[in-house]
């Protein structure tokens, strides 16, 4: 399959498997990776995720032969597919962790984005090539990138469609850490199954209250958690800290 699905544990490992291609994205491969993103969002024993690329490659992008293609009905429909596997991804209320190596160019880098989380390796390199084939950004990408970097700097990297590499993403805050890439699995492994053990409600929560944050004032982050928290006392999990915390040991959460 281009997308496989594997289990560690309570961890999914999500990988785009074309390697002879560097992992470039049909357009059912599209599709695969929204259908797959949503039985993991739907799967309560999956408690976090690693989204990745077989071989040497995070992906290539969208795949070149299909670019041009299918005339407006055509251009309309990949974009229909796009915006759904992004929102596949963006929408997950799991940790999600972007393991990336090699090259991670376009849509790609926008899922990556998309994701909690990127560790990348030293020398992988991204890239928003759309001034290369006179295209103007999609798959969110100058939405996402001016999330984590100034607009000056998301507009530098887009206008000029040059390589980033992993190391200066670490640097710019686009990727939490940069490693040797032999390196970028077992760290990805080490922070999913963290999260794995964690009070899963709470991180779900977490993660929708960071979300919301950009469009909101004070008032309406504070709000917005007075609806939260009265929740989250109810839970399993939340008991299981405090009586945890009480007895001095370390809490066992089951995610409920």
């Amino acid at each position: 399959m281009p997308i496989d699905l594997a289990m560690d544990g309570n961890v999914a490992i999500i990988t785009i498997n074309r390697p002879e291609k560097k992992n470039a994205l049909t357009l059912d491969m599209r599709m695969e990776v929204q259908a797959v993103f949503q039985r993991v969002q739907d799967d309560p024993e999956v408690r976090a995720i690693i989204f990745t690329g077989a071989g040497d490659d995070f992906s290539a992008g969208s795949d070149v032969s299909e670019m041009g293609t299918g005339g407006v009905p055509g251009s309309l429909l990949k974009m229909r597919l796009l915006h759904r596997m992004l929102r596949g991804v963006s929408h997950t209320n799991k940790p999600v962790i972007a393991a990336v190596k090699g090259v991670c160019i376009g849509m790609s880098w926008s899922m990556a984005l998309a994701c909690d989380f990127i560790v990348a390796a030293e020398d992988a390199r991204f890239q928003f090539a759309f001034r290369h084939i006179g295209l103007a950004p999609d798959g969110g990408a100058s939405f996402l990138l001016s999330r984590y970097v100034s607009i000056q700097r998301a507009k530098e990297i887009i206008y000029s469609g040059r390589f980033v590499s992993g190391r200066e993403a670490a640097d710019l805050g686009l990727a939490l850490e940069a490693l040797p890439a032999n390196r970028v699995m077992e760290r990805a492994l080490e922070m999913a199954r963290n999260y794995a053990a964690a009070p899963t409600v709470a991180l779900q929560m977490m993660k929708r209250q960071f979300d919301a944050s950009a469009a909101q004032n004070l008032d309406q982050a504070l709000d917005f958690e007075a609806n939260i928290q009265p929740l989250m006392v109810q839970t399993e999990d939340f008991r299981e800290g405090t009586t945890s915390f009480k007895e001095k040991r370390k809490p066992i959460f089951k995610g409920a």
